[in-house]
């Protein structure tokens, strides 16, 4: 993504989504809002983790980025420490590669095609990337599988049945290798999967879709809905039209 100078700032509304994502800023860094008009700039390089709730992010200025979005497993591939560590946080990726971010940065400033600059990304993250071991891999992906194509409507008892693990050492998995509880992402999931029906399936109201994605009631719905995106259901449909269903 990138903007002139002479481009309003764009300020959106970052949802949860089940993969860590890495930014990395080759122009003026983004800034996130906080409270009573509160702005925070980005780091030049930033990692963000799973989270459960929602943040206002802004251009300011000249923006020039480069988002990477790791599948659901892929990030344990490339950073080795506990992704829980990352939970619910946005980091200085130099607080964790100190030099070898700064040089990828430098030279992010220096290539002037898009191609170029995606080149320096790839060959960073092809110099990091290790995978992890091929039992841990296996379980992990038949576990997000699992909950995938069950679209989150599913508890971490029938996750451990049909994986034969125990909930203490599925737990420890994903805490360590995407960062979440297997309960966490399974709400995540669930989630995306309501708001996507919400989005494609506008002859149904929302009653209907809270219902068929496995909520057991209105207001349960509702509360995970506001944590998410900060709206009800209701002003959701309000604010993009484009999605409405009937209420």
């Amino acid at each position: 993504m990138e903007s002139d100078a002479h481009e309003p700032d764009v300020m959106e509304r970052v949802i949860p989504i089940d993969g860590i994502q890495v930014m990395f800023h080759f122009k003026e860094p983004f800034a996130e809002y906080r409270s009573a008009g509160e702005y925070i700039r980005q780091p030049r390089s930033i990692i963000s983790g799973l989270s459960n709730t929602y943040t206002d992010v802004t251009t300011y200025g000249e923006a020039g980025v480069i988002f990477v979005r790791f599948n659901s497993a892929g990030a344990c591939n490339f950073f080795r420490f506990p992704l829980a560590e990352l939970e619910n946080r946005s980091i200085d990726l130099s607080d964790v590669l100190n030099k070898d971010i700064r040089r990828v940065e430098d030279l992010l400033c220096t290539k002037h095609s898009y191609p170029e600059k995606i080149k320096v990304v790839e060959n960073f993250l092809f110099s990091r990337f290790s995978p992890v071991p091929h039992y841990d891999f296996i379980l992990m992906q038949q576990a997000i599988d699992l909950i995938k194509n069950k679209k989150g409507k599913l508890d971490t008892s029938i996750l451990t049945t049909k994986l034969f693990v125990s909930g203490k050492t599925l737990e420890r998995k994903f805490s360590w290798y995407l960062g979440k509880t297997p309960g966490q992402f399974i709400r995540i999931i669930r989630f995306r999967e309501t708001l996507a029906d919400i989005t494609l399936n506008k002859s149904r109201n929302l009653t209907g879709c809270a219902y068929g994605n496995g909520y057991f009631d209105q207001s349960h719905f509702i509360r995970d809905f506001k944590l998410f995106t900060g709206y009800t259901p209701g002003e959701f449909m309000r604010k993009y039209p484009e999605c409405s269903v009937e209420e």
